[in-house]
């Protein structure tokens, strides 16, 4: 295994483009694997990595089964129990595909995606999860569900501004915290101030525990 890791690299830098050694602009990228394969698909150079992937850049660490990188486009797609961690924003995006951009630092997970954000203490879930780094902005949809300490957010579209501190849903939105829940078209919700605007069809409606 070892030695088959080894000659693909060599051939692998052997015959790279003199433009790889031309980086991009940024940190270098490092990228370990049980496996390398170099190749192109449709004229663009292709280089697949398979087995244990593990990507860093910056910091940012992308985990997966198996990862192709698309050095023209800075692109990679991770496949298979891909993980992916911002150490800066203190972030974990796993799901079964992520494609991170990493010129814009953009990152887009599908297959039961999760985001975890340590720092603000928060799990975000839904069909679809995309992070935009450099606005420090999430978005899910579809069957979206936002769960912090005792509030729990749904709806089918969310947006959750962290430089702002708000979260904005949408799509027969709900907001449930202890005894009362929250429904309207869309509801805006200030996360430091606790503070919640809801606009349309506002209903709130409260729910008493059951005593024992």
């Amino acid at each position: 295994m070892y030695r088959k890791l080894i000659f693909l690299s060599l051939i692998f830098i052997l015959f790279a483009p003199p433009s790889w050694g031309e980086a991009k602009k940024g940190p270098p990228l490092d990228i370990t694997s049980d496996e390398v394969e170099y190749t192109k698909v449709k004229g663009k150079e292709v280089v697949i990595f398979t087995g244990h992937v593990v990507a860093v850049r910056g910091t940012t660490t992308l985990k997966s089964d198996r990862l192709k990188f698309f050095p023209d486009e800075n692109k990679a797609v991770a496949t298979g129990r891909a993980w992916m961690k911002d150490e800066k924003q203190k972030m974990v995006l796993t799901g079964e595909r992520i494609e991170y951009y990493h010129d814009k630092r953009y990152g887009i997970a599908t297959g039961k995606p999760r985001l975890v954000n340590k720092k603000e203490n928060f799990t975000l879930t839904g069909k679809k999860l995309e992070v935009f780094f450099p606005e420090d902005r999430f978005r899910a949809t579809g069957r979206v569900k936002l769960v912090r300490d005792d509030m729990v957010a749904t709806g089918k579209v969310l947006d959750y501004f962290n430089k702002e501190r708000k979260v904005i849903l949408t799509g027969n939105p709900q907001i449930r915290e202890k005894e009362s829940l929250i429904t309207g078209d869309k509801i805006t919700f200030f996360v430091d101030e606790y503070r919640v605007i809801v606009e349309d069809r506002a209903r709130v409606k409260f729910i008493p525990e059951a005593k024992e």
